[in-house]
């Protein structure tokens, strides 16, 4: 079969990744697509061929042999070949399949095969004003028809009309499938085994050695599948992907799933064996003893494989046999016919591990799939069979907003992430919060959360009930241990681990690692890699609990000791994870300076974990018994957050709060610059200009003379100036505020031009301490691109130059927050591809690698609105589809925001785009770029993304699971 190779746009518009995972020809890329495409249209209208032979009088049907297809009927055999194409067929597409008819033909002419003989070509595509008008000459074979859709109306029932396309060859196939009298099997569920059988057959695969269906095994071979599924336990309904979910089927002879009671490892297998191209068996073992579980398995897979076969069974279940022997012998009969039997055993757990060791042994043609809870025998079961279980991560953020919003709830991103944490994203554990945050908590997951985190919620869920059964079987050290390494939702490093159960249980490293090494058999501990662990997120709950109960002095220890243990680890293994649980036993533990030091430093601001420090200075801001100095800080932490979140109310009685401690408290210069500054800039937001000039008036006396001071004061005198909507006057004063700022850095504009941040980072002064400037240097260029107003090339190359000064600074929510501006210059200009590479190659991976989810959805809608201009409509649709679930719970003007990029997404899908902005770079330019960057820049096609990378949506999926699908 031949495929067309021409470029198809659309095969990777979604396929970019967030990191460099290139190929190395795009083009032999979009041939193998385009091949697969073919064979699964192929395929699917082989099946086709399949379900409408039964009342046709076709007596075989073959695939994949002498043609694509061949369709045997009482004297005659019917040859098509399938062609798959984008545009219209061409002469030059049918020349070999006409030279082959030929061949074929000749064949029968001398009598070598039987029956008279005729020929199709079937396309998707209608033929070239050029080929029909072949079709009516004389030269045209009189036995080759030409198929297409919507052309002439097939004669022979049993042909059918080819789809346009591979989604239209599963909706016709399936459609078939649904007239069929099996109701207990889904059309579609037919209609994707059938293809996969198709695709065995066509290899050549026993028992298809001869490519070939007979009409008489048809009703048989519908009713197998049927029976397929008899012992199956039913799927859910609305079945939701997991996280890197297994292959059902595969080569090893045997592998384990663990997972928790919960994780969905029984509805995984349902769902899986629905679309199995191989007989399934299913057992569950829960209630078999140990010794029967030989025969309970004979009986079942030879009555599954062999129940339909005269004198077979006879010899596998002989009278007075044991189960081993009998099992044995269902091997042997499996192999002598080049078989394997796919069996799933459910609550393997409950088995002695030496027990399914044995029939693993004795059944060398059966591939075991066991599943169960992770514990001791699960254990025994790795270690006897050299093997390590696999696990079902759950669902992601995405999966559970569905689920949630389909059960009535409300959450926005950051509330699912809390969610799966709080559950491990197990789907049990999920439905059934969700459950309860409707019942209790008015379908708030947020209420919900904050309540359970805090361990004051009244009604049990059943993620508690069901693993305190587990949690309370444990011996009373591991009970300890996990209950003191569920303070960090972070993974330790063993090392880590070692040290906090030393300080906290005054134990000896050798002891400290002798409780660690029992806690994998428990199923509470998660491994990542080979030196850092981590308490399973759904376990955590009741770590947390114990803990709590065995008094504040362990609390309190253990506490202190990860705190000690957080402080070095941090510095040298800086995550926001870590940040954010070092703040969090910094209030707990009562540290309010360290807390105010945090809220008072502008890139604190910038990582992502303001919600984990705002109660605590709530609570220092309003604590008469602390320092007046102390509560004065905090509230400048809290009204910096007012003022950039555009909160004024709280603002301005904060501010009135900070004058009243100077007023009060004998407090010095930098304290009343604070409260200056800050209320001058609450002003000019309130367009107060009279205010905002009587403040600066008074503040400019008291700025110290210091360049640094005088540099912050003209910043925040600029900002005030763009407040008040002085465009001109904020332009001028942050364009010479920069210049300024270069100085001080050693470089100048033309610097920066083809340099990132990586090697800008050399240019700067090595000999002091810079680390504010590149940030505030970020501040005025972003203030200058604000104030200059409009989108054009001008604003875009002064937000691009802003944006690498934050990489260097580590200003994360600021460098997203302009990467988005520019992003909007980029749309506004027409350069669309351009567009995209900033959110793929620059914004994506710094949301995910740093974790800012309040940045996500923003970011994914104007994703989906640039993927629509790019003409990637499908992916588009995609995004917005994966959106929805989080609609209710966005603030107004986010949700009003999104509903416009929804208008706009639709219009474009409707009546297009504007056209590509054509880039060009001049000569000049581009000598400076190659020399900097070591190669020349070019708009070059994206690259397509593997599909188990992670998908460059910032998704956290892997792309075959998002927008690869």
């Amino acid at each position: 079969m031949t495929t067309d190779t021409k470029k198809i746009e659309s095969t990777s518009k979604n396929n970019d990744s967030c990191e460099d995972n290139s190929v190395i020809s795009e083009r032999q890329l979009i041939r193998i697509e385009a091949v697969h495409r073919g064979f699964f249209y192929q395929h699917l209208y082989a099946a086709i061929c399949l379900l409408m032979a039964g009342p046709n009088e076709v007596e075989r049907v073959i695939v994949e042999r002498d043609e694509d297809i061949e369709i045997v009927l009482p004297g005659r055999r019917i040859y098509v070949q399938v062609k798959t194409r984008v545009g219209s067929l061409n002469p030059n597409d049918i020349k070999g399949a006409l030279q082959r008819f030929e061949e074929i033909r000749s064949e029968h002419t001398k009598d070598k095969r039987k029956g008279s003989a005729s020929f199709i070509i079937a396309s998707n595509a209608a033929p070239s004003a050029s080929l029909f008008e072949r079709t009516s000459s004389k030269d045209w074979p009189d036995d080759v028809q030409l198929h297409w859709p919507d052309g002439p109306v097939q004669e022979e029932a049993f042909l059918p009309s080819p789809p346009r396309s591979v989604r239209e060859a599963v909706s016709a196939c399936s459609q078939l499938a649904g007239d069929l009298p099996f109701a207990l099997l889904k059309p579609e569920t037919l209609t994707w085994k059938l293809a996969s059988l198709m695709m065995f057959a066509s290899a050549g695969t026993p028992p298809r050695q001869d490519h070939s269906f007979s009409r008489e095994e048809l009703p048989q071979l519908f009713e197998q599948l049927v029976i397929q599924m008899q012992e199956l336990p039913a799927p859910p309904p609305n079945y939701r992907t997991q996280l890197d979910e297994p292959m059902l089927l595969g080569d090893q002879k045997v592998r384990i799933i663990s997972g928790l009671s919960g994780a969905g490892k029984t509805a995984w297998v349902a769902e899986a064996a629905m679309h199995a191209p191989l007989p399934v068996t299913y057992i569950d073992v829960v209630d078999t003893p140990g010794p029967a579980l030989a025969s309970a398995v004979t009986r079942e897979v030879a009555g599954r494989m062999f129940g339909r076969s005269s004198g077979k069974l006879g010899e596998i279940l002989l009278p007075g046999a044991s189960g081993l022997d009998m099992l044995g012998a269902l091997s042997v009969k499996l192999g002598e016919e080049g078989l394997h039997a796919h069996i799933v055993i459910d609550n393997a757990h409950r088995v002695p591990a030496s027990d399914i060791e044995v029939i693993v042994d004795r059944a060398p043609s059966f591939r075991f799939l066991l599943l169960g809870q992770p514990g001791s025998e699960v254990s025994n079961l790795e270690a006897r069979l050299a093997i390590q279980a696999e696990t079902l991560h759950g669902w992601d953020e995405d999966t559970i907003a569905i689920a949630i919003h389909d059960a009535g709830c409300q959450a926005n991103f950051n509330d699912c992430e809390r969610l799966a944490r709080l559950t491990g994203g197990l789907p049990f554990y999920v439905l059934n919060a969700a459950a309860v945050a409707t019942r209790e908590y008015g379908g708030l997951i947020r209420n919900f959360c904050e309540e359970v985190e805090a361990q004051t919620h009244l009604v049990e869920t059943a993620q508690e009930i069901i693993l305190r059964r587990t949690f309370e079987g444990l011996p009373q050290d591991a009970r300890e241990t996990i209950a003191i390494l569920s303070l960090a939702d972070v993974a330790l490093t063993r090392d880590e681990a070692i040290k906090l159960l030393q300080a906290t249980c005054d134990l000896d490293v050798r002891a400290s690692s002798a409780r660690l090494r029992t806690l994998p058999r428990t199923g509470a501990l998660e491994l990542f890699g080979a030196s850092a662990l981590k308490i399973h997120d759904a376990v955590r709950i009741h770590g947390l609990a114990e803990l709590a109960g065995q008094g504040n002095n362990l609390e309190g220890k253990a506490k202190s000791a990860l705190l000690e243990i957080l402080i070095v680890s941090i510095s040298e293994d800086w995550t926001i994870a870590k940040l954010g649980l070092l703040i969090r036993l910094f209030g707990q533990l009562g540290n309010a300076k360290v807390l105010v030091e945090f809220a008072t430093n502008e890139l604190f601001h910038e990582m992502g974990v303001w919600p984990e420090i705002e109660p605590f200075l709530i609570s220092i801001a309003a604590s008469v018994g602390e320092e007046a100095g102390t509560r004065l800080w905090a509230l400048d932490g809290l009204v910096f957050n007012d003022l950039r979140d555009g909160n004024f109310d709280p603002a301005h009685d904060r501010i009135e709060e900070m004058q009243t401690l100077i007023e009060t408290g004998s407090l010095g210069v930098d304290e009343w610059l604070a409260w200056g500054m800050k209320n001058m800039l609450l002003k000019s937001m309130q367009r107060d200009a009279k205010g905002v000039e009587e403040l600066l008036a008074i503040v400019e006396k008291r700025v110290p003379a210091k360049s640094e001071h005088m540099r912050v004061f003209r910043y925040n005198r600029a900002l005030a100036l763009f407040n008040l909507g002085d465009n001109l006057g904020a332009c001028t004063a942050a364009s010479q505020l920069a210049e300024d700022y270069y100085e001080e850095l050693g470089i100048s504009p033309a610097d920066v031009i083809g340099r990132n941040a990586p090697q800008l980072s050399p240019l700067l002064p090595q000999d002091r301490d810079l680390t504010d400037t590149p940030k505030h240097l970020a501040d005025t260029l972003d203030l200058l691109a604000q104030a200059t107003g409009g989108k054009s090339p001008n604003t875009a190359a002064v937000r691009i130059q802003a944006m690498k000064f934050y990489q260097l600074a580590n200003a994360f929510d600021s460098l997203l927050r302009v990467g988005l501006d520019l992003v909007d210059d980029f749309v506004w200009i027409n350069d669309f591809i351009g567009a995209r590479q900033i959110l793929e190659s620059n914004i994506f991976p710094v949301l995910q690698g740093v974790g800012l989810s309040s940045r996500v959805l923003e970011t994914r809608a104007l994703y989906a609105v640039v993927l629509a201009y790019c003409g990637d409509h499908e992916a588009a649709s995609k995004e917005v589809e994966r959106l929805k679930p989080f609609e209710k719970a966005m603030v107004p003007e986010q949700r009003l925001a999104f509903l416009e990029q929804k208008q706009i997404i639709e219009r474009v899908r409707m009546f297009g785009g504007p056209r590509q902005r054509e880039i060009y770079v001049p000569e000049h330019m581009q000598a400076i770029l190659s020399e900097r960057r070591g190669t020349p820049i070019a708009l070059e096609p994206r690259k397509k993304v593997g599909r188990n990378e992670r998908c460059p949506c910032g998704s956290g999926k892997k792309f075959k699971q998002c927008h690869g699908r």
